[in-house]
């Protein structure tokens, strides 16, 4: 067609349209070609806009940092628990599982797929940076929060992923942080199609092991995981906060790292005053209690900050309990908060007190919305009133079911109970006065 239309055309003298077009099909072909080759090289060697942070360098990486990435590739593994401050129970597990990951890479066998789980701040993307590194594997970080905002784009940014995660010629862990935060459960949790379709994807590619990458969850809300991935995961581990001597070792690690270093190297304007440094961290690891490596890592950059805002650089002992202090009132009023938001959902869900009534009643009385009623308490009102009519005695409604005493009959109960209510009602037809000849109603 296009040949046609150029052949119709008046062109200049030198100029020949089957030339053109030979151009003009180069010209398409040359620019097809380049896009082609372009999402090739982006596959292998471009990070996926969805992964945040990777150990795989780039081209772009290393033309700008050579020397860094030189030494990237002639390190060799590091312990997996390195800089890492773990319960005993749970460094043994992690390393169990740091040694499986390094076999099962060196053996080129399938990755199992782990789920960590614990409040914030207890070690699990450090953990998985280390594992990484000790296993010999790459590693990329993506937050569940970034697939949301993607909208319709969230499902080929996804495969995205996955595809470049095959290419690595290591293995690639995978690290979702925040990984509740798109991957809800679908039945209970209102989600959007777009994505509930990067949900989808996401369940496609991870359908079976791989031994190309691995799989890291990480959640601090882990019972709002789909089904399916549950299903996905392999290894359960909990990371729960820091006890009293994990809270010590951590204490002593920061202290030695922010404040020991920089006061003893003497490149930065830092000094520390004479004390008791090791008794004073054990008095701050018992004050402590509660809280995260995290809150306890950033208690030990306020002591360095302490020094540098001081007039003379020194950092003394009341400077350090101050922050100190400070820190565990902080951690106190972020405490107060989280109660404070559940106890709304635990209101939300607890029965108003006896007594309150519900509107829209059916049966022309209302009924409390506490424990459900006796039936006796129910029918008590209206027995009441039946008797100051009659002027008789009606038993309670707690007798009704009473065995008779010695020598008195049973009340009639069922069809008897039917039947002696007709004779008593022609008893009263034939002893009551006749209705008045006005015609006035009875």
């Amino acid at each position: 067609m296009l040949f046609l239309t150029v052949a119709s055309c008046k062109w200049p003298k030198g100029i020949r349209p089957d030339r053109l077009t030979l151009l003009a099909v180069g010209v398409y072909s040359a620019r097809n070609a380049t896009a082609v080759a372009g999402r090739y090289i982006e596959a292998r060697l471009g990070k996926p806009s969805l992964v945040r942070e990777t150990s795989r360098f780039t081209v772009a990486e290393a033309i700008k940092h050579p020397v860094k990435t030189a030494k990237r590739l002639k390190s060799k593994p590091q312990d997996a628990l390195e800089g890492v401050v773990l319960s005993p129970s749970l460094e043994e597990r992690v390393r169990d599982i740091a040694i499986a990951t390094r076999n099962t890479r060196q053996n080129n066998g399938l990755y199992r797929n782990i789920l960590m789980y614990g409040p914030p701040g207890t070690g699990k993307t450090l953990f998985a940076k280390k594992l990484a590194v000790h296993s010999g594997m790459d590693y990329a970080i993506m937050t569940g929060g970034d697939v949301a905002p993607m909208g319709r784009d969230g499902v080929t940014a996804m495969h995205k992923v996955f595809d470049w995660a095959g290419t690595s010629r290591r293995g690639l862990l995978l690290f979702v942080d925040e990984a509740d935060a798109f991957l809800r459960k679908r039945s209970t949790e209102k989600i959007s199609e777009d994505l509930r379709s990067t949900l989808n994807a996401f369940l496609y590619r991870t359908g079976e092991q791989s031994s190309k990458f691995m799989l890291v969850l990480a959640s601090n809300q882990p019972e709002q995981f789909d089904w399916a991935i549950n299903d996905r995961i392999d290894e359960i581990v909990n990371f729960a906060l820091p006890g009293p001597d994990e809270r010590e070792r951590l204490v002593r690690l920061y202290f030695d790292k922010y404040v020991l270093q920089p006061a003893t190297g003497g490149r930065q304007r830092m000094k520390l005053a004479q004390f008791d440094y090791g008794q004073k961290c054990s008095d701050i690891a018992k004050r402590t209690e509660g809280m995260s490596g995290r809150e306890i890592s950033k208690l030990g950059v306020a002591w360095q900050a302490a020094a540098y805002s001081s007039e003379d650089g020194v950092l003394t002992e009341a400077m350090i309990d101050a922050r100190v202090g400070d820190a565990v009132k902080q951690h106190l009023q972020k405490m107060d908060w989280l109660h404070g938001d559940e106890e709304p959902q635990a209101k939300a869900f607890t029965l108003p007190p006896a007594g309150a009534t519900a509107g829209g009643g059916k049966m022309g009385f209302n009924l409390p919305l506490g424990e459900a009623s006796e039936a006796q308490d129910v029918i008590a009102p209206f027995l009441e009133v039946k008797e100051e009519q009659e002027g008789g005695s009606v038993p309670p409604p707690s007798d009704i079911n009473a065995q008779p005493a010695d020598g008195q009959s049973a009340p009639p109960v069922g069809k008897d109970c039917d039947e002696a209510a007709k004779v008593e009602a022609k008893k009263e037809d034939k002893t009551g006065s006749p209705p008045p000849k006005d015609g006035t109603p009875v």
